[in-house]
């Protein structure tokens, strides 16, 4: 998967802390007020020592409300945030230091919730898209070549991935399908090639190979087997040198393809 790039959120409990620190002094009586019952009131904003903005928002009853502006220390917009239901849903839009977007979804109490999907430093294609349920990926997360076709497809069921994980070529085509539970392979394993001709089939049981493999020739032939008892294979050796070599990098395979990652969210050239 070269030339992908793959982005996260930062934590969201960190986020919030930078988008909702308190302010150490008040310029006017309009401004970063808080009123007798320490609850922060009206328009309120927060500078860096260079003098620009970090954030500025509204607060009703010390809860965000409307359009919320968090920046980085350039001026350059970092999210821009709507929030309503009184604060608990925050429409989100995050930014590159270029002004590009980063990533779109949306936080239901501080939490991120439903689709986010994420986007290229570089042209700005769609790389990645997951889905929370109240901060916890359940459903399908997906990544996507430039063209805008898969690239790989996984289901998640609280946190975990459950189901079928499949990764695919350029052009659409499956490259590789294996089942996972509980976030372990689980289930069939099937590889096939770039003109859809099925390689390599067997099982896995918790992780580790298990029962008859079989790999196939262009005619669709079983050209040798082998046998594994809990990941170790009965008679490896007869595997020609060319199907060890291409079985090894697809074992190698497994879990390159990067996951979104949040600490790279504002790479490159936006790390503070």
């Amino acid at each position: 998967m070269s030339g992908m790039i793959f982005f996260k959120l930062p934590a969201l409990s960190v986020f919030f802390a930078f988008l909702l620190l308190p302010i150490a002094a008040q310029e006017d009586s309009t401004k970063n007020f808080t009123d007798e019952n320490g609850h922060r009131q009206g328009y309120w904003e927060q500078r860096y020592p260079n003098g620009n903005l970090r954030y500025s928002g509204q607060f009703r009853n010390d809860r965000p409300v409307g359009e919320f502006t968090r920046y980085f220390s350039s001026g350059n917009k970092m999210a821009f945030m709507v929030f309503c239901d009184q604060g608990i849903r925050a429409d989100t839009k995050l930014y590159y230091e270029n002004g590009k977007i980063a990533a779109k979804g949306i936080y239901l109490d501080e939490k991120k919730d439903s689709v986010w999907r994420y986007y290229s430093f570089y042209d700005q294609h769609l790389t990645s898209t997951e889905t929370y349920d109240a901060g916890v990926r359940d459903g399908i997360s997906a990544v996507y070549y430039p063209n805008g076709n898969y690239a790989e497809v996984f289901t998640y069921r609280n946190d975990q991935r459950h189901g079928w994980w499949k990764q695919y070529y350029a052009d659409g085509s499956v490259k590789v399908m294996s089942e996972f539970s509980d976030d372990m392979r689980h289930g069939d394993f099937v590889y096939y090639s770039p003109g859809g001709r099925k390689e390599i089939e067997g099982r896995y049981y918790r992780n580790r190979m298990h029962g008859e493999w079989f790999f196939f020739n262009e005619r669709g032939e079983v050209i040798s087997q082998i046998k594994y008892t809990d990941g170790v294979a009965e008679n490896e050796d007869e595997l020609i040198e060319k199907q060890q070599e291409e079985f090894r990098i697809i074992e190698k395979m497994r879990g390159k393809i990067p996951e979104p990652d949040e600490s790279e969210l504002f790479l490159p050239g936006g790390r503070r």
